[in-house]
């Protein structure tokens, strides 16, 4: 054997890091979108043992206008998926890989910002006038 790792090794070394990533990144990314969009974000969660004080990310749920989207990590793997939902009412969900799920919330939540800025606009051309 030669000591030159082949792809399998860096494959497989790259996949182990990543694993390892996963409760930073779900931490990081609840507590961003926490702050970012307050009021629509529910967190959960879970202790790291049983008399530990630390705690760390499980489940992500953003309510969009019309979506509940939703990242959970599950036994060192993430899942993700999107919920279509009408006036309370969930009409469909599908599951979906982690990056198609981030380009779709990212959708919702332009959409959102451009909803709350043009009530913004329209509320202070009202006060003003």
């Amino acid at each position: 054997m030669s000591g030159i790792p082949n792809d399998f090794d860096l494959s497989a070394a790259w996949f182990r890091k990543a694993q390892g990533d996963l409760k930073a990144f779900m931490e990081a990314f609840a507590v961003r979108l926490e702050g970012a969009i307050p009021g629509r974000v529910t967190v959960e969660r879970q202790k790291d043992g049983l008399f530990s004080r630390i705690s760390h990310a499980v489940k992500v749920t953003v309510e969009a206008q019309n979506h509940i989207y939703v990242l959970a990590l599950q036994k060192s793997r993430l899942s993700a998926h999107r919920s279509k939902v009408v006036r309370g009412v969930t009409l469909s969900t599908e599951h979906m890989e982690v990056p198609e799920w981030l380009g779709g919330l990212n959708s919702d939540i332009q959409a959102l910002a451009e909803q709350a800025g043009s009530a913004q606009n329209v509320l202070h051309d009202f006060l003003m006038s």
